[in-house]
């Protein structure tokens, strides 16, 4: 009998970032929209990046609002190279899970590159980095068409 994942991992060398973003700069009102917005920007650049140690991870049924499983499906159906009929189906929730947790590792380490590193503060820092992106691909756009 296969266990079922239920949770989402958070990398731990991210977990001082994560805590600025959502506790100390409040960009964020979760470490779920946190994950969902780094994986999204780093599918934008199809940056992956697989970790092993996780702090405490996120049940994954905070994860059930109708846009936060459509994020997680089109980021993993997008990975398939043979577009598997059924691999949205729960029988691979666990490589679909993967997926995403190594697309928000690799968005975490772009914000923690790119954000940090600007010398001004996270908030205008993070404005900067939403508009290098807006001019680059439409980020924004890619996210909200990730709904439909």
């Amino acid at each position: 009998m296969d266990i079922m994942i239920d949770r989402v991992r958070k990398p731990e060398k991210f977990e001082g970032l994560l805590k600025q973003l959502k506790e100390e700069e409040k960009i964020f009102s979760s470490y779920k929209d946190i994950l969902i917005f780094a994986a999204c920007l780093a599918k934008s650049r199809q940056v992956r990046e697989p970790f092993l140690k996780s702090s405490e991870p996120i049940p994954l049924h905070i994860f059930s609002g109708e846009f936060d499983m459509a994020v997680i499906n089109a980021i993993a159906i997008t990975e398939q190279n043979d577009y598997e009929i059924q691999f949205l189906s729960e029988e691979n929730q666990e490589r679909k899970i993967m997926i995403f947790e190594e697309y928000a590792a690799a968005g975490l380490q772009i914000i923690e590159d790119e954000v940090l590193s600007r010398g001004k503060s996270v908030l205008e820092s993070f404005i900067e980095l939403l508009a290098d992106e807006e001019a680059d691909k439409n980020l924004l756009g890619d996210i909200s068409s990730l709904a439909y």
